[in-house]
C-alpha cells in the first residue's frame, strides 16, 4: 500500500509548486504596475498631470511619494543613486514593495504597494488547493482499498479453498476464469498442485486398500495349505508310519508344497501388480516365442500354433508382461486335454492397440462366466489345477499398462484377447495406479 503516500506526497509538491509559482505572479504583476506607474509620471511630468496622476494612482492602491530637487548628499545612498542616475529601482520593506523612480531633473518620486492583498489571495488558493487535496486523496484511498480488494479476491479465494479442503471437501478447485494475469496463473497452478495432491492421495488410499486386501487373500489362502503341510509333517513325525504308506504322506507332502509355492507366487505376483514398476520397450513377438517354447516343454502333448506376423514393440514392465502371458498360456494349457490339445496364440496390429488373441479347445466358458472368471479366487471346475488368481492378475497387468483382457464368445474352447498400447504411445505414458 505504498501507492497513497506516493501520492500524498505527489500532492504535496504540486501545491507547493502551484502556489509558489501564484505568488511570484502576483508579485510580477504589482512590480509591474508600479513600473507602468512611474513610467506614467514621467511622461506627465513636469506637467500639471503629476498630481493628478498622483491622485489617481492612490485610488488604485499606490502611494506616491515625490521629492523635489537634488538628493541629499548626506545621505551616501541618495548621493550614490543621483551620481549613476538609475532610472528605475525596485525594493521590498515588510509588507511593501517599493518602486524608487529618479528624474532627470533630481527629482525622486517613490511608488508603494502593499502585498497584504497578494498574501491573502495566496492563503485563498493554499486552503483551495488543501481541500482539493484531501478530498483527491479520500477518494483515492477509497479507490486503492476497493482495486486492491478486487485484486487480491483471488487469494482470498485461495484461502477459503484451502480451509474447506482442510475440512475434508477434496474436490474444491479455484477455476480461475483467465490464466493470463499474475493471480490467474498463482491459482491455476494452485489448481494443478491438489489435482496432484488428490491423485497421490488417491494412489496411496488405492495402495493401502491393495495391501490389506493382499494380506486378507494370503491369510485366507494360505491357511489351508499350511495346514495340510503341518497336518502331513505330524503324522510323519508322530506315527512313523512303514512304507508304502510313508512314500504317500511324503508325495502329499510334495504336492502340497508345490501347491504352497504356486499359491504364494500368485499372491505375491497379485500384490506386485499393485506397485509400481519401471517401464522399457518390449519386443512382445519374442517373448510369446520364448513363452510358447516353454510351454511346449510342459504340454508336449498340446500342439502349439503361432501366428505372429511382424514385430510388436510395446512400452511395458517386461517382469508384469511375462507373468501376463504366462498366465494366459498356462490357463489354455490347463484347460485342454493331454493328448490332442491345441492352443492358437496370434498377434496383429490394429490403428490403435496390438491385440494378441489366446484360443484353446477345451471345454470352453459359459456367456454368464466370461466375466466373472476375472474375479480373485474364482474357479469355473475344481479339476483344473489353480487358485483362481491367474486371469485377475492378467487383467490387473493389462489395465495397468493402459490397455484391457476380455474374455471373447467362442463357438468351441474359450478365447482372450489382450489389447496393449504399441510403444510409439506408450512412451507417453506414466506409471499410474488406476482402479481395476
Amino acid at each position: 500500500m505504498t501507492t497513497l503516500p506516493v501520492l500524498a506526497v505527489v500532492l504535496a509538491a504540486v501545491v507547493t509548486a502551484v502556489t509558489l509559482l501564484y505568488r511570484a505572479s502576483l508579485d510580477r504583476d504589482l512590480e509591474r504596475r508600479l513600473t507602468a506607474a512611474a513610467g506614467a509620471m514621467r511622461q506627465a511630468w513636469p506637467a500639471g498631470q503629476a498630481k493628478q496622476l498622483a491622485f489617481t494612482l492612490a485610488l488604485e492602491g499606490i502611494a506616491t511619494d515625490i521629492v523635489t530637487g537634488p538628493p541629499n548628499a548626506a545621505d551616501p545612498a541618495t548621493a550614490a543613486a543621483a551620481s549613476a542616475r538609475p532610472d528605475v529601482s525596485v525594493a521590498r520593506h515588510d509588507s511593501l514593495l517599493v518602486v524608487r523612480h529618479t528624474l532627470p531633473d533630481g527629482t525622486q518620486i517613490t511608488y508603494s504597494a502593499s502585498e497584504v492583498q497578494n498574501d491573502r489571495a495566496v492563503q485563498r488558493l493554499l486552503a483551495i488547493e488543501i481541500a482539493v487535496s484531501l478530498a483527491a486523496l479520500a477518494v483515492a484511498t477509497l479507490l486503492v482499498m476497493r482495486a486492491a480488494t478486487t485484486a487480491l479476491h483471488p487469494l482470498t479465494e485461495v484461502a477459503r479453498t484451502a480451509r474447506r479442503i482442510a475440512s475434508g471437501e477434496r474436490s474444491q478447485r479455484l477455476r480461475p476464469s483467465r490464466t493470463d494475469t499474475q493471480l490467474g496463473g498463482m491459482a491455476a497452478a494452485f489448481d494443478q498442485m491438489l489435482d496432484a495432491l488428490e491423485a497421490a492421495i488417491t494412489r496411496a488410499e488405492h495402495a493401502e486398500t491393495a495391501m490389506r486386501n493382499f494380506l486378507a487373500d494370503a491369510s485366507h489362502e494360505l491357511r489351508t495349505p499350511i495346514a495340510a503341510l503341518q497336518a502331513s509333517a505330524e503324522v510323519l513325525l508322530r506315527e512313523q508310519p512303514p512304507r508304502p504308506e510313508r512314500d504317500t504322506i511324503e508325495a502329499s507332502l510334495a504336492r502340497d508344497a508345490v501347491r504352497l509355492g504356486r499359491l504364494v507366487d500368485d499372491v505375491l505376483g497379485l500384490a506386485r501388480a499393485e506397485t509400481q514398476q519401471q517401464f522399457a520397450e518390449l519386443d512382445l513377438n519374442a517373448l510369446i516365442r520364448q513363452l510358447a517354447d516353454q510351454a511346449a516343454e510342459r504340454a508336449p502333448g498340446t500342439r502349439i500354433t503361432l501366428g505372429l506376423g511382424d514385430r510388436a514393440m510395446v512400452h511395458g514392465d517386461p517382469d508384469a508382461l511375462r507373468r501376463l502371458m504366462h498366465n494366459l498360456l498356462d490357463n489354455a494349457l490347463a484347460a485342454v486335454p493331454r493328448t490332442g490339445g491345441a492352443v492358437s496364440v496370434s498377434v496383429q496390429r490394429t490403428d490403435e492397440h496390438i491385440e494378441v488373441r489366446i484360443t484353446d479347445n477345451g471345454p470352453g466358458i459359459p456367456d454368464a462366466e466370461r466375466e466373472r472368471i476375472f474375479e480373485r479366487y474364482v474357479r469355473l471346475t475344481r479339476s483344473v489345477p489353480g487358485h483362481g488368481l491367474g486371469l485377475a492378475i492378467a487383467r490387473r497387468i493389462a489395465r495397468l499398462h493402459h490397455g484391457d483382457l476380455v474374455c471373447d464368445a467362442a463357438a468351441t474352447g474359450a478365447a482372450f484377447t489382450l489389447h496393449l498400447p504399441p510403444a510409439a504411445a506408450g512412451n507417453a505414458l506414466t506409471w499410474r495406479m488406476r482402479g481395476g
